[in-house]
């Protein structure tokens, strides 16, 4: 029940998301391709290093969601949910309220950038011609991970913020997470922004592990916090 619960609550949000990803992938064969100096950076790269981390930050603030304190897709309204006092009486704890409401939104974002990244590699000449197919899959998998860390900051915001505060509040967070990082206030172990752009697999031809492993941790403490917050909170 509450997995059918939480695909009720996100199905239009995600059909939203991978609307505004194939826009972002049809702007994307719109790049010329003309043949550029030897050693220099396509113009696709270009698109792709401000384009991808752009729909993550949306992905993420449009499907992370608290558990309990869920409202319907873009009906923005003040106080708690009218469901609430039905989600709160089930037989079960909340923190399998947080989890599975949780995972459910973090799949969506995921299978979404999966999706992106593949159908950006196929629909893209320009990208294939330079880019294998496994950097391309390792350059997934690095987004997936970076963003997981943007996706569980929206979880945290949304126990205590209502949806459409959560919403800007993570596009808002994120934005000033990659002002630093673009300006060279984080160290490159903490620098997501960076593992997700410059240093990615698809830029630097490696995998920024140390960042990887700074996301997934960054992800179980922000985790961690929300269940805190939702545990002890009086609806």
């Amino acid at each position: 029940m509450l997995w059918l619960k939480g695909w009720l609550e996100t199905r239009i949000r995600l059909c939203v998301s991978l609307g505004f990803l194939a826009l972002l992938l049809v702007f994307g064969r719109s790049v010329p391709t003309t043949p550029v100096a030897p050693g220099a950076r396509l113009p696709i790269f270009g698109v792709i290093l401000f384009s991808n981390p752009t729909s993550i930050i949306m992905a993420c603030a449009f499907l992370a969601g608290a558990g309990i304190a869920t409202q319907p897709s873009f009906q923005a309204t003040k106080g708690l949910h009218g469901s609430i006092l039905f989600t709160l009486s089930l037989p079960v704890s909340r923190l399998r309220l947080l989890a599975v409401r949780t995972f459910i939104g973090w799949l969506e974002a995921m299978c979404a950038i999966g999706i992106f990244c593949s159908a950006q590699w196929l629909a893209t000449p320009a990208l294939r011609a330079v880019v294998t197919a496994t950097e391309m899959f390792e350059y997934a998998g690095t987004i997936m991970v970076c963003a997981s860390a943007l996706y569980f900051l929206s979880v945290l915001l949304a126990t205590f913020l209502e949806d459409q505060w959560r919403v800007w509040g993570t596009m808002l967070g994120s934005a000033g997470l990659w002002g630093l990082s673009s300006r060279g206030f984080l160290p490159a172990s903490a620098n997501l922004f960076r593992a997700m752009g410059t240093d990615s697999p698809l830029i630097a031809h490696t995998i920024p592990w140390t960042a990887l492993g700074f996301s997934l941790g960054l992800c179980m403490v922000l985790f961690l916090a929300a269940l805190s917050i939702v545990q002890t909170r009086e609806y």
